[in-house]
């Protein structure tokens, strides 16, 4: 693939990934998908879309955009940023109705036309200051 059909591969991703349409996100997976929130946390593609639904299913009418996207060869990266209000229960947390905003950077790899590899970098800590104070 190009470098655009990368990008635009990437940039769909996320739109699915905001439209709560995880069956098309799927798709656009590679069979041996890889999920890293961070360093050495791997996931597989059904943890991967488990835990992103379970988390967006907590805010409601969120947005998740996509700021800057760079590509080169198979690699695309995002800074994108997320904001929503914590109105739903997340992975059996209870909500806490706070807003949440914050940036984060993803690394993706593609391969034969399929998203291979997602590697998130965000802060943590503020994320769990935001929503519990």
């Amino acid at each position: 693939m190009s470098t655009q059909e990368n990008i635009e591969l990437v940039t769909r991703f996320y739109q699915l990934i905001e439209e709560n349409d995880y069956v098309a996100v799927q798709t656009l997976c590679h069979d041996d998908f890889t999920f890293y929130s961070q360093v050495d946390t791997p996931l597989d593609l059904a943890g991967f879309l488990a835990q992103e639904k379970g988390n967006m299913d907590a805010f409601p009418g969120f947005t998740f955009r996509i700021h800057e996207i760079f590509a080169e060869g198979d690699k695309v990266a995002c800074y994108m940023i997320f904001e929503g209000v914590n109105t739903a229960p997340m992975h059996q947390t209870p909500p806490t109705n706070n807003k949440l905003r914050f940036s984060l950077m993803m690394l993706l790899t593609i391969k034969d036309g399929k998203i291979l590899e997602k590697r998130a970098h965000l802060n943590d800590a503020d994320i769990i200051k935001q929503l519990h104070g």
